[in-house]
């Protein structure tokens, strides 16, 4: 290497360690942090982000100047719920203190990231809006071949929360699908289960049944959010295949005049899959 090469590139590495060093002296600010944070996203496991809206729920963070703050908590069945915690700096990160329980929210571009036992909350200062998935219309003319491929399970509709499968049911389903015959396979717990189904199209509704009977164990059976002895999918406008637990698409509305509605749930599941594109 050159005389010329070697000064070049020792001034390129100065400059290099020059801009390290500037990175590495600079600490988080009260400034950075001071004001009203609203929890935009929640990651379970690292893998399955949504907006806490999708689960009911808000959640905003007041840091006040002086150490000290407040956290706001609502969802659809209880009204605002208000707790103080202290807060301070500690090199770009911020240590939470609430009733002895010490949270470290990490801050990185603008956000806050705060671990919670396996699920991150990632806080903004601009509020986003929770819009939830709109499903579209069930195709009425359809044929049974229509059916046919591979299919992945990517969002779950469950009392009253819309939330992507293998989130908080930790279920994940798949089924394939060829000629009004399917294999299914479910997991659920970390237990994979493999079933075979066939049927046959029910006006715009594909009937599938399960085609080995379940064996008893001691009388007892497995809790499961639905029951595969029998499945209604639908084909929606939109692309999309959707398993619903009930007789139809759309779910049985209660009778106000007979019901109390505020206090009724409505049960209905539903699940919705994207089909699986081969190159």
């Amino acid at each position: 290497m050159s005389k010329r090469m070697r000064f070049w590139m020792m001034g390129v590495l100065g400059v290099m360690m020059a801009g390290l060093v500037c990175v590495n002296v600079y600490a988080l600010d009260d400034k950075d942090v001071v004001g009203t944070w609203y929890a935009n996203s929640l990651t379970i496991d690292g893998l399955n982000v949504f907006h806490p809206g999708a689960i009911m729920m808000e959640m905003s963070m007041e840091i006040k100047e002086g150490g000290k703050g407040e956290v706001t908590t609502s969802s659809e069945e209880s009204g605002p719920d208000v707790d103080e915690f202290e807060w301070k700096i500690d090199g770009d990160n911020i240590v939470i203190t609430s009733d002895d329980e010490v949270m470290e929210g990490v801050y990185s571009d603008g956000t806050i990231s705060i671990d919670l036992d396996g699920m991150t909350m990632t806080l903004g200062q601009e509020k986003e809006e929770y819009v939830p998935y709109e499903p579209g219309k069930a195709l009425e003319d359809v044929k049974l071949e229509d059916f046919d491929g591979e299919w992945n399970s990517t969002l779950m509709s469950a009392f009253g929360m819309q939330v992507p499968t293998g989130t908080l049911f930790d279920m994940k389903l798949d089924v394939t699908i060829s000629g009004g015959k399917a294999t299914l396979v479910t997991t659920e717990g970390g237990t994979e289960t493999t079933i075979e189904l066939e049927g046959e199209l029910d006006q715009n509704a594909l009937i599938l049944n399960a085609t080995t009977e379940k064996e008893d164990d001691d009388d007892s059976e497995d809790y499961s959010l639905f029951s595969t002895d029998t499945m209604r999918f639908y084909l929606l406008e939109d692309g999309k295949l959707c398993f619903t637990t009930g007789d139809g698409l759309d779910a049985e509305e209660a009778d106000a005049e007979t019901e109390e509605d505020d206090d009724s749930m409505d049960w209905t599941i539903k699940v919705y899959f994207d089909k699986l594109v081969v190159e």
